[in-house]
């Protein structure tokens, strides 16, 4: 019988990870024929991170929970503060140890410690254990971006040592309260309240959410292919990420949950979404600031096709 549930969870596993890179592969192959272009990849990211997203938060919330589970979820964020600080910390460590040039180090940082939570890990989650996921990814999410676009992006910035670097700004601020915070703490509020939003309202946010996942596989896809992976060397830096995103970040996340009293699926939902590839953001980052974004580019690629083969570990490890 054990051994039955074990094929079960894994073949679940396989399945959601097979849902996926077809997805992936659509916007890969079309991406190919030229289809796509920069700009269209600019338009569908706006679409998912201020529409459909958005709606995914106000749809789920408003449904999926009460008072009591919003209420019992909120000290769970010590998990992913935990684990990014952790990470963080660990990669200025490492930077140094490996020898890592001072203009490369930031970037090095925000690889190691920053994850996608957005374009892969909220479809993944939801691919492989439902829309219940959602307030868990997004919970991790707010962590995850705050800690980015404050101190992932002044030590992406200070890698271009040509320019005095403001740790805050009114810019960062707009960076970090985006539309997919502000309808996350709107849901909650709605909930708290125990108001309910009219039927036709939330049929439309319904509808406009269930473009999350395939416009966020359709844009790995053409990422993947407008980086390409001819020519790609391995190196230690690349081993350190790839240990950081999918070995040593989850080990830090799982380590802090030993103790905590949270639900199973919370439990499962962090765990992947620590072990998420690298930020796709980090390379537009680089680009704006002067690093190097062909370098971050290759890593937010290579990172995101070892996750599919990453995945199907993790669902067997966590029981399905």
């Amino acid at each position: 019988m054990k051994y039955d549930a074990a094929m079960t969870h894994v073949l679940d596993a396989v399945q959601g990870v097979f849902t996926i890179l077809f997805m992936v592969s659509g916007g890969y192959l079309l991406s190919r024929k030229g289809w796509f272009s920069e700009e269209t990849v600019t338009v569908i990211s706006r679409l998912v991170i201020r529409i459909a997203i958005p709606a995914l938060m106000l749809s789920n919330i408003t449904t999926a929970f009460d008072r009591e589970s919003i209420i019992r979820m909120g000290p769970a964020i010590i998990v992913p503060l935990g684990t990014i600080s952790f990470t963080y910390v660990l990669s200025v460590l490492l930077g140094r140890l490996l020898g890592l040039p001072e203009n490369r180090r930031g970037l090095f940082q925000a690889h190691f410690a920053f994850a996608n939570t957005i374009f892969v890990g909220m479809p993944v989650n939801i691919a492989l254990f439902g829309d219940l996921s959602v307030p868990y990814v997004t919970l991790f999410y707010i962590v995850n971006t705050t800690a980015f676009w404050t101190v992932g992006v002044y030590f992406i910035r200070r890698d271009n040592r040509t320019e005095k670097v403001p740790f805050l700004s009114l810019g960062t601020l707009r960076q970090i309260i985006t539309p997919v915070l502000v309808c996350f703490l709107i849901a909650i509020t709605l909930v708290m309240l125990q108001v309910r939003l009219p039927v036709f309202l939330m049929s439309s946010l319904k509808y406009t959410a269930a473009m999350t996942t395939p416009l966020s596989m359709l844009i790995i896809g053409i990422t993947m292919h407008s980086v390409g992976l001819r020519g790609i060397r391995a190196d230690r830096e690349m081993a350190a990420i790839m240990a950081a995103r999918f070995i040593i970040a989850p080990a830090a996340a799982w380590f802090i949950m030993r103790g905590m009293d949270i639900p199973d699926l919370m439990r499962k939902v962090f765990l992947m979404t620590a072990a998420m590839p690298v930020m796709t953001q980090i390379a537009l980052i680089a680009k704006a600031y002067g690093a190097d974004h062909r370098n971050a580019g290759v890593m937010a690629t290579v990172t995101t096709a070892a996750s599919l083969l990453v995945i199907p570990v993790y669902m067997f490890l966590f029981g399905g």
